[in-house]
């Protein structure tokens, strides 16, 4: 019985050094970072350690990922490793005090599109209570609601040069 050749290469290692193209190297941090920070998390949470990673990208943009939080951990090490109850519930209240700022961020911006939403609904109702109840699309309307002489004209021209561009691109399909 002959043995099959393998068809493709496999996962190979890829070798450990600067990668010289610029782009390459910031497309590689963007991928890679994200795999550290989750890789992080999963240590803190399976064995319950307290982790920081603290890396600088391409750029200079400073990435932090800590648990519990990158200053509790940072604090415990420059004390070396003596817990300080009053540093880790000052973490843990900064901790709050911005997962509180982000709720209420959040609130706002629902309550931002809920009035957005409720504002177009009224139109929706005002379009349909002012004459436009058959159903048909804004594109079917009339035109001269409000329209100036020159809107008019400008809006014809318009349409005249939509028309012409059509035409041109129909006329310059090849045919089946």
């Amino acid at each position: 019985m002959a043995e099959e050749k393998k068809k493709t290469l496999g996962r190979r290692r890829t070798e450990c050094k600067l990668i010289d193209n610029k782009a390459a190297r910031e497309v590689t941090f963007s991928k890679r970072h994200r795999g550290m920070f989750r890789k992080a998390s999963e240590l803190a949470i399976l064995c319950g350690a307290k982790v920081v990673i603290i890396t600088f990208s391409p750029h200079g943009n400073p990435f932090v990922f800590g648990h519990p939080s990158p200053d509790a951990v940072i604090n415990r090490y420059l004390t070396g490793g003596v817990v300080n109850q009053a540093s880790e519930a000052a973490a843990a209240a900064a901790a709050l005090h911005t997962v509180n700022e982000r709720k209420k961020q959040y609130e706002d911006a629902v309550s931002k599109l809920e009035e957005v939403s409720r504002v177009e609904i009224e139109a929706g109702k005002r379009r349909a209570a002012a004459g436009n109840s058959d159903g048909r699309m804004w594109w079917n309307e009339d035109v001269d609601d409000g329209m100036g002489l020159e809107e008019l004209l400008y809006y014809a021209d318009s349409l005249e040069r939509l028309m012409k561009m059509v035409a041109d691109r129909v006329g310059s399909k090849p045919r089946a």
